[in-house]
């Protein structure tokens, strides 16, 4: 009986678990844990330093740069630098540590359709990397939050 009864807590334990998928961001010593409703999407083969991976009402954009070209992206010296253009344009920006890893993170809104998203930026040796969000949900938006959490070196 004890055994039944073991069995049956385990199992309602792992039905409440979300399972998960580890996966590496391109030109950088990072992974991150998506949800295994999230699927790679873009483009093909990985190693261009980009990667899209999308759900039913979440998107994740992953793009990598070296350094020298961040002007061309938009990006000041450095992050602090950034944020504080960003903040002084209207923007909402700030640094935050995530997981012991110092990001700039801002809020957006896509010209084209108004979706919402949530940008992180953060450097790692001579590459930047940058992970966008949009969200069709407040769920979605909320998820955000567990993914980028999940950042750990490899």
């Amino acid at each position: 009986m004890k055994k039944i009864v073991s069995l049956f807590i385990c199992m309602i334990l792992l039905c409440g678990t979300a399972a998960a998928q580890t996966v590496s961001l391109p030109n950088s010593g990072y992974v991150l844990e998506l949800p295994d409703g999230m699927k790679y999407s873009m483009p093909e083969p990985e190693d261009y330093g980009m990667a899209a991976y999308t759900s039913e009402t979440l998107e994740m954009d992953y793009v990598s740069y070296l350094k020298a070209d961040a002007f061309r992206q938009g990006m000041a010296e450095t992050l602090r630098e950034t944020a504080e253009n960003l903040a002084a344009s209207g923007e909402e920006a700030e640094l935050r540590d995530v997981n012991g890893v110092q990001m700039l993170i801002f809020r957006m809104t896509d010209d084209a359709d108004g979706a919402s998203g949530i940008g992180y930026v953060f450097e790692d040796g001579e590459w930047i990397i940058e992970i966008n969000f949009w969200y069709a949900t407040q769920e979605a938006a909320e998820e955000t939050e567990k993914i980028i959490s999940s950042i750990r070196k490899k």
